[in-house]
């Protein structure tokens, strides 16, 4: 399949645009099932992170279920009301858990990565945040995928094999309420301040600073979506 799409789309925003007609107009049939991840890959002609990436987002609208070990399954052809604040009221506690175990992780991360920080390192951290800055509001996609990268060099920097593992397990749990996150709350240029701020607690080669941002940046975006909450009572 020739993709046509505007270049400052990312090619997962592409995929869910697309799948999502192709749901509308009935070439994938609902309550019916997607082609797996390698079909969609070879027929799109892209990599099959894009294609993750993009069953994610379509799974955080409703469009779609992901089930392990089964494949992604239609809910529906209707683009489902976006109605977040219910479904964020509803798991309170797990997503409290998930930011509890998020904050453990990477304080510890940075912490090992303080004395482990290198010019180019830090140059990588600062060209992430501002592609990061640089996309458009509209590319949720996009957004998400700088800020993973910008996190996940964290987690590599700590060069600790066992954290990583756990790391990438956890994102796993944790990848629908990031995605929720972005799209409920728009906390885009706050984020960008956040990593800003890890940069310079980095390039400071202060273990106590860096561990303190860290953990601001992660609850600053949970106090966010609960004044929303608030909002909406």
């Amino acid at each position: 399949m020739q993709m046509k799409y505007s270049p400052w789309e990312s090619v997962a925003s592409y995929l869910v645009d697309n799948i999502k007609e192709r749901i509308q107009k009935g070439e994938f049939k609902a309550d019916g099932k997607l082609p797996s991840e390698k079909m969609l890959a070879e027929s799109y002609s892209v990599g099959r992170s894009s294609v993750r990436e993009a069953l994610k987002m379509l799974q955080a609208e409703g469009m779609i279920e992901i089930i392990k070990g089964k494949g992604s399954f239609i809910l529906s052809a209707e683009i489902p009301a976006q109605d977040m604040d219910q479904w964020y009221r509803s798991r309170t506690e797990v997503f409290s858990d998930l930011v509890d175990i998020r904050v453990v992780l990477e304080c510890l991360a940075i912490q090992k990565a303080v004395p482990k920080m290198t010019d180019e390192v830090l140059a990588k951290l600062t060209s992430i945040n501002h592609a990061y800055e640089g996309t458009s509001a509209a590319d949720v996609s996009a957004m998400l995928q700088y800020d993973e990268a910008f996190h996940r060099l964290i987690i590599k920097t700590a060069d600790m094999e066992l954290l990583e593992d756990i790391y990438r397990m956890f994102e796993t749990s944790y990848a629908e309420y990031r995605i929720k996150g972005f799209m409920f709350t728009k906390y885009f240029k706050q984020a960008a301040e956040g990593h800003r701020r890890i940069i310079q607690a980095l390039r400071n080669q202060d273990v106590e600073q860096a561990e303190q941002v860290m953990r601001e940046h992660i609850y600053e975006v949970v106090e966010h979506i609960e004044k929303i909450l608030q909002i909406t009572e």
